[in-house]
């Protein structure tokens, strides 16, 4: 099976995890890693509106903490870094390490990226985040584009999908975790291939779940690429009555999503 990862940005943690745990599989090949580039002036701008002053808090932390950011706690991006033993600070350090092509480009939809995955052709591509991708881009692999999106499909799709839960007091009927899906044109609705939740506890918030959601997001991706390698994972086509797709959460509605996160964990906790 011959794959390309996208990632947004050198020196994501996560992208770096799946390209050197995949790099180990029988009969899987990593034919490129293509980075898009963080300077892009349109990019800067559709993330402005998208996030406004989430933005300056998100470059920080991915730009100027790196790897920092991430604690050492259990079931953390950080521990599993460790455990596999991963070498190198950037996607750059490890494409030199496995001898996998590195390429930027200014957007994953531009004409360059374009021409250049249909040169490739690859079997399965990797999206580890960037933004929507175009009908062309997601017709190049004959398996497909997986995502592995941050909340149980097809209920919560879109953005800010952990606090919805709460806000919505999903969180016992539905549950948090991880859907791992084909991309299609639309946001989150594609064909899901595993779903995963996760295992509250009585003193979570909302950043120790992400944490923890973030570190089963590469497990599932892994899992998911092996399972399709050996004919063990059927793709299941979602409802889109079934869900709805969620937007950026005002801070005003961040606060009260945190107030039911609060008052639902000592309702679950019969169940820990």
């Amino acid at each position: 099976m011959r794959i390309i990862i996208l990632s947004p940005i050198q020196n994501s943690l996560y992208s770096r995890l799946i390209t050197w745990q995949l790099s180990g599989e029988k009969d899987i090949h990593i034919d490129a890693i293509i980075v898009r580039s963080h300077w892009n002036v349109s990019r800067l701008r559709s993330e402005f509106q998208r996030d406004g002053s989430r933005l300056i808090k998100k470059i920080t932390r991915k730009m100027v903490l790196g790897d920092s950011r991430f604690s050492k706690s259990t079931d953390s991006l950080k521990q599993i870094q460790e455990q596999v033993k991963m070498p190198g600070k950037s996607l750059k350090d490890l494409s030199s390490r496995l001898s996998i092509r590195l390429e930027r480009v200014s957007n994953f939809n531009d004409e360059r990226c374009t021409r250049y995955l249909k040169q490739l052709s690859p079997d399965l591509i990797l999206f580890t985040g960037g933004g929507l991708l175009r009908q062309e881009i997601l017709d190049i692999p004959s398996l497909g584009i997986l995502n592995c999106h941050s909340g149980i499909l097809p209920n919560f799709r879109g953005m800010d999908v952990v606090e919805w839960t709460a806000a919505e007091s999903s969180m016992a009927s539905v549950g948090m975790g991880v859907s791992l899906h084909f991309m299609d044109k639309g946001v989150d609705t594609g064909s899901i291939l595993m779903t995963q939740r996760l295992e509250l506890q009585p003193d979570d918030s909302f950043e120790s779940i992400r944490e923890r959601i973030d570190a089963m997001m590469v497990a599932l991706m892994v899992n998911g690429v092996c399972g399709l390698r050996d004919g063990d994972i059927q793709p299941a086509p979602q409802q889109i009555e079934e869900g709805k797709q969620y937007f950026i959460m005002h801070p005003r509605m961040r606060a009260y999503a945190e107030r039911k996160l609060k008052e639902q964990l000592p309702i679950l906790k019969s169940g820990f």
